[in-house]
């Protein structure tokens, strides 16, 4: 008797589990998140990116008044794979002076 009992309660269970799981609404989720500029301030520009680039735009949505933010954070755009990832290489600024010259 306790082994039926313990079926029907794990069969309850695992049934319960699956009426409440929900459809996510992606539209509503993602809009929760927009982002509204209402003016502009030169210290106070918008950087959107997703941790490999990031943009940062003026109240229009782009870079159209970088003259505008030229004494607070200026706009820009960064990457991640515009950066090397490879050691420097090592030099000797004299020999490069010589060899530019052919005094070798």
């Amino acid at each position: 008797m306790h082994k039926k009992t313990l079926i029907f309660l794990v069969g309850l269970i695992i049934s319960e589990m699956n009426l409440s799981a929900q459809a996510i609404n992606r539209m509503a989720l993602v809009q929760r998140h927009n982002v509204v500029v209402t003016s502009a301030d030169s210290l106070s520009s918008l950087t959107v990116g997703n941790g490999k680039f990031a943009f940062t735009v003026d109240i229009t949505g782009l870079q159209s008044f970088p003259d505008n933010y030229a004494r607070g954070i200026p706009l820009g755009t960064q990457s991640e794979w515009g950066w090397h990832s490879f050691p420097r290489s090592r030099f000797c600024i004299s020999k490069i002076i010589s060899e530019l010259f052919l005094l070798v």
